[in-house]
């Protein structure tokens, strides 16, 4: 009689299936460290990529502003050679052709538009994470609200403006003024010749509002550029900051 024995496969110690689980394990576990290693340096390019961007914003910015404030400080000049006109001709009933130049001239200096390429995509595309100095963050937030401040000013300094062309033609009596239409004169670049020799009548009704409302200009104009001057200000400090922090050149 044959007997027959059974073999039986040997089973696995527990500690063969800790080294499979362990080293699936540190696989897995590697691999997420390598993916977010990577992802840590994508980050870093993109957002020292943002800042060289921002720098070149900011650099258009204060070239903007430093070649508008000289316009701003003529408007003021302008403002104060019709006041001393009116202040030693108290009763003048016509002007001469400078003084009618000047008064054109009051009416316009450089309104300001912002480089906003990146700003907008800092905060459109969530660009703003990336900015791991929060002292740079926070300065690229009080940047960008001043500008805002600026922006919401701008429209209602525009609009006194045209306000003061209404009074000119209000005050100025355009019978004298005819001739030079008819050339198409440009009246704050008029010939010496012509600025020599016209002599414009007043309507001295539209006077006392008029000169009223160029003290009012006047004070606007010196605002608005101090205001902007703050701003240039921010720009310049908010330059060097980011260039040392990001060694950009």
């Amino acid at each position: 009689m044959e007997v027959h024995h059974h073999t039986h496969s040997s089973r696995k110690k527990w500690t063969h299936y800790f080294w499979e689980f362990l080293m699936l394990f540190l696989a897995v576990f590697c691999g997420f460290l390598a993916e977010y290693q990577l992802e840590h340096v994508i980050e870093k390019q993109r957002e020292k990529q943002y800042m060289e961007s921002f720098v070149y914003d900011l650099q258009s910015d204060t070239a903007l502003l430093n070649e508008g404030f000289p316009l701003k400080e003529a408007r003021v000049t302008a403002i104060d050679s019709v006041f001393l006109f009116f202040k030693d001709n108290k009763n003048a009933g016509r002007i001469p052709g400078f003084i009618y130049s000047n008064m054109r001239r009051t009416l316009w200096d450089r309104h300001y538009r912002r480089n906003s390429t990146t700003i907008d995509q800092l905060k459109n595309a969530g660009g703003m994470r990336l900015i791991r100095n929060k002292k740079i963050a926070d300065s690229i937030a009080a940047y960008d609200l001043a500008w805002l401040r600026a922006e919401f000013w701008r429209e209602r300094y525009m609009t006194r403006q045209v306000e003061g062309q209404h009074l000119i033609n209000k005050i100025l009596d355009a019978n004298d003024l005819v001739n030079s239409y008819y050339e198409n004169i440009v009246p704050s670049n008029l010939p010496r010749s012509v600025t020599d020799t016209l002599n414009v009548r007043l309507n001295r009704d539209e006077l006392n509002e008029y000169l009223n409302f160029l003290h009012d200009q006047k004070t606007s104009t010196k605002q608005d550029k101090m205001s902007y001057q703050s701003i240039e200000l921010r720009a310049e400090r908010l330059i060097e900051l980011i260039k040392n922090e990001y060694h950009l050149k």
